[in-house]
């Protein structure tokens, strides 16, 4: 395989989840940072960019010490005041941070409640880093931050419009250490501290950090280009749009896409090409590790290695009419019969209607796409074995060999090397091998569920080897001896799209028509913009 890995990993350490476990996302994640920042899939509730802004002010305002402790107290106490103002009359809004914590104050039936931290990781902790990109926040030498005036001020006096007159607010700004709150205070602050009604003065900050009209930076410029899509297929479809819309618009875009955009687009089409392998190679481990639970059942004992990829690649129905649905089997043919070439020649034909090649990315019309490959082989339990070839396949036809050194914004081929099966580094050359050696389909299969088993491998061996490393094995494997040692579920790299465009819906950008009228004014502005950049 190119690289050696540990045939043993497994030791007494703390046990995590909901990782990285075959380290193929990284370079999706990777991809997505590079193409947005401001937003995460971790702040969801935009209004949080209001409230951590004045939480800065605030403490500035009060000349409270430069010590992080006195301030993340102040910050929590803010925080506490915030989440129950939202839920003192309802419990329907959600993605609150600490909603536990301050259901449980509520429910005391005291008129007078403490203001406390109510989780152990704060809301400031989660959005901060996304307020900084948004140029709201900028950190200083005393691990504290302070705000920037044109954007980060200025939201939080706006915010404090809503506070300030208010009797809880008159008691802050006499004493910033108050550790109480009434009830009553909470009653008058329930509506103006809606999470989900943004005033418009606060709207109008966050729409310019957002979608800033004089975007300072390449990173401002990408958000920029990103938000313009956003609104421009919310307005092109005339309703509220998905990360499906964009994945769409990525691998064909339509001719009336507008040219400032192409860049962007480009990067999502990068994305989705690896989000594909990445799901495709999950998938297979997750079927290898059914195998194992399914041997090991059997035999009263740890499964064997052999056996288990025997069992995976052997001639299934499920793997022949996968490989059916995606065009690679003929009528009267099977998996067990097929050859790497032929697989790979069907691929190729696949993708050459209409076909055209931009710097470092091809496209083509209709034929094989990767959302459609990616779920498919996330839904089809053992069939995505059979898959996991074809995805090989596609993302070579993705970064052709002819467009290599011309790699556009976004280096596809080049994402991932070695350790992460980038496609210049490792599935070109070994696309050329199997084509070589004219190696049989199941061969193919066979040797592409050891690669995902080594993928893990590396990955745990090389956390566990770290400082203070945990043990995130999943695979126990003792030479040709396999088992279980903790959990597995594969899935799919969160985009931040989803948040995204929420965040358009919390801004009254859009709605179920599309664009409302603000939103077709922000998109004008936005185009103009960009064509003048």
């Amino acid at each position: 395989m190119g690289v050696s890995v540990p045939d043993w990993v497994s030791f007494e350490a703390d046990k995590t989840a909901g990782l990285d476990l075959l380290g193929l996302r990284a370079p999706v994640q990777a991809l997505g940072n590079a193409l947005l920042d401001g937003v995460t899939t971790v702040t969801p509730k935009l209004r949080y960019m209001s409230v951590i802004s004045w939480i800065v002010w605030r403490y500035a305002l009060a000349r409270r010490p430069e010590k992080r402790s006195d301030f993340f107290e102040f910050a929590a106490a803010q925080e506490s005041a915030f989440v129950m103002a939202n839920r003192l009359n309802g419990r329907i809004v959600t993605q609150l941070v600490g909603v536990e914590g301050a259901d449980a104050a509520l429910d005391s039936g005291k008129n007078t409640l403490p203001l406390k931290r109510l989780t152990k990781n704060i809301a400031f902790n989660a959005y901060v880093a996304s307020s900084r990109q948004l140029n709201l926040t900028r950190p200083m030498d005393s691990g504290l931050n302070k705000l920037s005036e044109e954007r980060g001020e200025a939201l939080a006096r706006e915010f404090d419009k809503v506070v300030r007159d208010s009797a809880y607010g008159a008691r802050l700004a006499k004493n910033p250490a108050t550790a109480n709150i009434s009830r009553k205070e909470l009653d008058e602050l329930a509506g103006p501290l809606s999470i989900v009604s943004i005033p418009r003065g606060e709207r109008d900050i966050l729409i310019e950090a957002i979608i800033p009209s004089r975007p300072i930076d390449a990173a401002e410029r990408r958000r920029l280009r990103n938000y313009t899509l956003l609104l421009w297929l919310a307005q092109t479809n005339e309703r509220f749009i998905d990360e499906a819309d964009v994945f769409g618009v990525a691998q064909h875009p339509p001719e009336k896409l507008p040219g400032c955009l192409t860049a962007t687009v480009d990067g999502w089409l990068a994305y989705v090409a690896r989000d594909c392998l990445a799901v495709c190679h999950e998938a297979v481990f997750g079927a290898v590790m059914r195998q194992v639970d399914r041997d090991h059942a059997a035999r009263n004992a740890p499964a064997l290695a052999n056996g288990v990829i025997a069992a995976l690649v052997a001639a299934a129905p499920e793997k022949d009419e996968a490989l059916r649905a995606f065009r690679i089997l003929k009528k009267g043919e099977t998996a067990e019969t097929l050859s790497f070439r032929a697989a790979f020649e069907r691929v190729n034909n696949l993708c050459r209607k209409g076909r055209s090649v931009t710097p470092g990315l091809a496209r083509w019309e209709g034929g094989l796409s990767e959302s459609e490959l990616y779920d498919h082989a996330g839904s089809s339990d053992d069939a995505a074995v059979a898959l996991l070839p074809v995805a090989w396949c596609l993302v070579s036809e993705r970064a052709p060999q002819e467009s290599a050194g011309q790699t556009g914004g976004y280096d596809l081929p080049g994402a991932g090397g070695i350790f992460q099966v980038g496609i210049g580094a490792v599935i070109r050359p070994k696309i050329e091998e199997f084509l070589q050696q004219d190696r049989s389909y199941r061969d193919v299969m066979a040797e592409l569920v050891m690669r995902s088993v080594q993928q893990h491998l590396r990955v745990a061996w090389k956390r566990f080897s770290a400082p203070r490393g945990k043990d995130v094995s999943v695979l126990i494997a003792d030479t040709e001896a396999w088992s279980r040692n903790n959990g597995f579920r594969p899935g799919r790299t969160a985009s931040r799209l989803s948040v995204a465009i929420d965040w358009l819906a919390q801004l009254r950008l859009t709605s179920e028509n599309g664009l409302t009228k603000a939103g077709e004014q922000t998109l004008k502005r936005a185009l103009q913009v960009l064509e003048r950049s």
